[in-house]
């Protein structure tokens, strides 16, 4: 029997209802996809934006350490900033930041760098860890490319990933657990406070807002993302900052030209015996130091009697006993005032001796000593077997593949400076006694990066 009419409409209106129950579905589907896509974009969004920041002060920090020394008279290149911990105005690096080699952590101090507040994804202003050997106040004694980052970077496992940090610089994230971001009305730029474990996070092992407060002891962070963790950060490595030295053209000749100075001041000394023209005497060789802490100090740089190879000496009041010098005692040599150059030459190389001075040594030959007769070579020293020279200073440069410079012990090894016959000539209690050795000089290889300045027996010095 055929359906009646009111059957007919009936299961017209079913069919529609089912188009609309359909097309309900099918719009809550897109509407979810859409807020799953936007959702995944927003994200995305954030996360570029974290990156950009994060990217952009590893650069200015960068910028800022190579460039130290052309902004800061009298100064060398390494330095990087205190962070802002609330002290100054907004934005600016704390004067000081705590005790020498004790790391400190605060927010990026993004007008010192000269950038606007730079903020991550989630609108939080950066912050800032700096190794405690790195920051510019107050200062290390050392700063070159051996002195040593104190920050770690570990991942979700704990797997080291990265050693020799010099700085840490962090995106915060939203707020996590029981952080209180309150203001504390000293940063109405960034607003918020100054509290680091406010914004970065610990996973009840290791905490991202603390570091060390131990003069160069280690700090170590967490690289990260979990329930515990939402800091995202990013590391500069002391490769990464002296690496970025390297490529300023002028750094090397910097360091050549203050090898020479030093070594000029150095003969400077033989033009003021009070013997006279004819006496052009050199002082006595800098000891070694007894302890790896020795090295930092200027005063462990003195000569020591009967050295013929050794440090670059700071004081020559040995020396001085036996030429009766014209050097005002306490008989510093390398001091920053002193006149050994005329006039204040030598201030300006000064600041880059002290920092560098653990990379000088200093070979005298037998007749040119402080206790000898004469001055005047028949054989003196030479290098790469010819020439006849009063004496030579000798630069190491970047340690080699088979060099470190990490622990105490390492800086003890002189192995680990000097190459070849340099070294073979001046290790040991008393080396090179006779004083007339063949040296080593020569273009920078994988085996060999010694620079050599010779002074010459009427006291002029020559790259050698």
């Amino acid at each position: 029997m055929r359906p009646t009419r009111p059957q007919r409409a009936q299961a017209r209106q079913r069919g529609a209802a089912l188009l609309v129950t359909l097309a309900i579905v099918v719009m809550g589907i897109a509407a979810a996809l859409v807020g799953s896509l936007s959702t995944t974009a927003l994200k995305s969004a954030r996360q570029e934006t974290t990156a950009a920041a994060l990217a952009q002060a590893k650069e200015a920090l960068i910028g800022y350490a190579i460039a130290y020394g052309d902004t800061y008279s009298g100064e060398v290149h390494g330095y990087l900033p205190c962070p802002d911990t609330g002290g100054s105005a907004e934005g600016s690096a704390a004067p000081p930041c705590g005790s020498k080699d004790v790391s400190r952590i605060g927010k990026l101090p993004w007008k010192t760098l000269g950038l606007p507040a730079l903020r991550d994804g989630d609108g939080e202003c950066l912050w800032y860890a700096v190794s405690g050997t790195y920051k510019n106040n107050p200062k290390t004694d050392l700063m070159n490319w051996d002195t040593r980052g104190l920050f770690e970077a570990l991942d979700a496992s704990g797997t080291l990933i990265a050693q020799d940090v010099v700085a840490v610089i962090f995106a915060p994230g939203p707020v996590l657990g029981s952080q209180n971001r309150t203001p504390g009305g000293t940063a109405p730029i960034c607003g918020g406070n100054y509290t680091a474990t406010n914004y970065l996070d610990s996973d009840g092992t290791l905490n991202n807002g603390t570091v060390s407060a131990s003069a160069n002891a280690t700090t170590q962070f967490r690289l990260a993302s979990s329930s515990q963790i939402n800091d995202r950060l990013i590391y500069i490595t002391r490769q990464d900052l002296w690496n970025a030295m390297l490529k300023r053209n002028d750094f090397m000749t910097t360091l050549a030209t203050m090898t020479q100075k030093a070594a000029e001041c150095i003969a400077d000394y033989g033009r003021r015996n009070n013997d006279g023209a004819s006496d052009k005497r050199l002082p006595w060789s800098g000891r070694f130091w007894p302890s790896a802490t020795d090295y930092l100090t200027d005063s462990s740089y003195d000569d020591e009697d009967g050295r013929m190879a050794g440090r670059l000496p700071y004081r020559v009041n040995t020396s001085d006993s036996d030429t009766d010098n014209q050097i005002s005692s306490p008989h510093y040599q390398l001091t920053s005032g002193s006149s050994c150059l005329g006039g204040s030459t030598w201030a300006t190389y000064y600041p880059w001796w002290t920092n560098w001075k653990d990379h000088l040594y200093y070979a005298l030959a037998y007749r040119f000593r402080p206790s000898s007769g004469s001055t005047s070579c028949g054989t003196c020293l030479r290098v790469n077997g010819s020439g006849n020279y009063a004496a030579a200073v000798m630069f190491a440069g970047k340690p080699l593949a088979s060099q470190t410079r990490t622990t105490a012990s390492d800086r003890l090894d002189l192995n680990n400076y000097l190459e070849g016959r340099n070294y073979t000539y001046t290790n040991g209690s008393n080396p090179n006694p006779s004083g007339d050795s063949n040296y080593q000089s020569g273009a920078e290889t994988g085996s060999f990066n010694d620079v050599l300045y010779c002074i010459n027996p009427d006291l002029s010095v020559t790259q050698c």
